[in-house]
């Protein structure tokens, strides 16, 4: 048995990270940061390839009327995916009332290419968001949501850190999940910044998003404001470029650029089997300890990961208790949209039985929806719409399906041995899902796998923001396997 690489992962992991740091805000009246009038472009480098760029701008303007703070933040990836070239865009633009603690009053988003086109206009209010929601071929949508607390003082949140030299914990209004998202910014101190031999001294921040366990850097001048460097683990890398030579971009294979080789072939599709796995390179907040995986310390700091492909040892019926998140119908999961659960009803039929209803649906997902590079969805009933994608719309629409059903499921990525576009096997970056059947039980839809091999190492739950940092940082030998 041979499987194909999916790492539709990772060119959204590298847009979910939040590639740019905005600028900071000069008011006078409000904030006293220094900033960069006209901007900054930014070159977004990963493993030493130039695979993007992004321009930020923070203006005071007036609309209808009432002074305003707008903010500024467009970025583009651009990769080769199993031979498919695939680019992201993602357009924000957030006016807020120009005082201290102003509301977040509009906002204006647009996301184009990988993972499908869409616009999005919200006015905000003390009674919720009020935004419209295009996407083509699709009939406008009008959406309700909850007021945001997102603030004026978001805008510069980096500066703000920096020149405050204070955490800040903050509320931004996201456009992709369509609510507000937890983040972070810590100051880490002045220092120096050494580029072409000359020593610079800066500011420095960290960041980290909701549910992320590691924080980007952001080195910031504290004479202009400007961001001298942003750096995500040692594979993210954003520097200051002028417009035209940011937007020139190398060909970022990411198939052969995000491969970990591996010293022996690998066992596909054994149930039951345990590998175990030397690892070197992977931070202890990312050794995870789901039922399945285990970690021993050994010499040199590198770790002894123990993965178990077993069969389930607890029997539950549908719908079973579970963390209400778990459950949830989201902006991307959409669970409880009409076509996701008339199909989830269709597919599970009578069947309550648990772990037999998760793999009915998997098997589905697996047989119907057809693996493609470039042609990538964000949300679930557009994956059931157009049944095409890599691993990250097979594991998503199956999410949506299970929790139809009243299975509590969710997201896992890491990495899984499969054969990249080029015929290399090795382990590569990876999505699959987890159902609870009375325990934590890994299905994978994209290789139809009714219980997940030992070959599938998970790194992380939900936001992949993190798998970004372990790009080209991991090493892995095989130490041994046990039926």
């Amino acid at each position: 048995m041979r499987r194909t690489a999916q790492t539709g992962t990772a060119l959204a992991a590298l847009m979910a990270i939040g590639l740019s740091v905005a600028p900071a805000l000069a008011q006078g009246r409000l904030l006293l940061y220094p900033h960069p009038a006209e901007g900054e472009w930014m070159g977004i480098y990963l493993l030493g390839h130039k695979a993007g760029y992004s321009f930020t701008k923070v203006t005071e303007g007036r609309e209808h009327g009432a002074p305003v703070v707008v903010a500024v933040e467009d970025t583009t990836l651009h990769a080769k995916l199993g031979g498919a070239s695939v680019s992201r865009r993602v357009l924000e633009e957030r006016s807020y009332e120009a005082r201290p603690r102003g509301r977040l009053v509009r906002f204006h988003s647009v996301h184009q290419g990988d993972g499908g086109d869409e616009t999005l206009d919200a006015v905000c209010d003390a009674k919720g968001v009020h935004a419209i929601r295009r996407r083509p071929g699709q009939p406008d949508e009008k959406l309700e949501l909850p007021p945001t607390e997102d603030r004026v003082e978001n805008a510069d949140l980096e500066a703000r850190v920096a020149f405050g030299k204070k955490t800040v914990a903050a509320k931004l209004f996201d456009s992709s999940e369509l609510r507000d998202k937890d983040e972070e910014v810590e100051f880490a101190g002045e220092g120096e910044l050494v580029a072409g031999g000359v020593a610079t001294k800066v500011l420095r921040v960290r960041v980290r998003e909701e549910q992320g366990k590691l924080a980007a850097e952001a080195a910031l001048d504290p004479a202009s404001g400007r961001v001298l460097r942003l750096e995500f683990g040692g594979a993210l890398r954003a520097v200051p470029e002028p417009e035209a030579v940011a937007k020139k971009l190398d060909t970022v294979d990411l198939f052969a650029l995000t491969r970990v080789a591996v010293d022996r072939p690998l066992p596909l599709g054994k149930v039951p089997e345990t590998v175990r796995y030397r690892v070197t390179g992977l931070p202890e907040a990312l050794r995870l300890a789901p039922e399945r995986q285990s970690y021993r310390a050994l010499p040199g700091g590198a770790v002894e990961l123990t993965v178990r492909a077993l069969l389930p040892s607890h029997a539950a019926k549908r719908p079973e208790r579970a963390p209400a998140k778990y459950l949830e119908s989201t902006a991307s999961i959409e669970s409880g949209a009409p076509a996701i659960a008339a199909l989830s009803r269709r597919i599970v039929g009578e069947d309550r039985d648990a772990l037999s209803a998760a793999q009915r649906i998997s098997a589905w997902v697996f047989g119907h929806v057809h693996s493609a590079y470039g042609v990538s969805s964000d949300r679930a009933t557009d994956v059931l719409r157009r049944r095409e994608g890599d691993c990250t719309e097979h594991s998503l629409l199956f999410v949506a399906l299970a929790r139809a059903a009243g299975i509590p499921a969710r997201l896992v990525h890491g990495l899984v041995y499969a054969q990249g576009s080029d015929g290399a096997l090795g382990l590569y970056w990876h999505e699959w899902a987890e159902a609870w059947t009375g325990e934590w039980v890994a299905l994978d839809p994209t290789f139809g796998q009714p219980i997940a091999d030992a070959t599938h190492l998970e790194l992380g739950e939900g936001n992949e923001t993190d798998a970004v940092a372990l790009m080209g940082q991991l090493k892995i030998s095989v130490l041994g396997e046990e039926p």
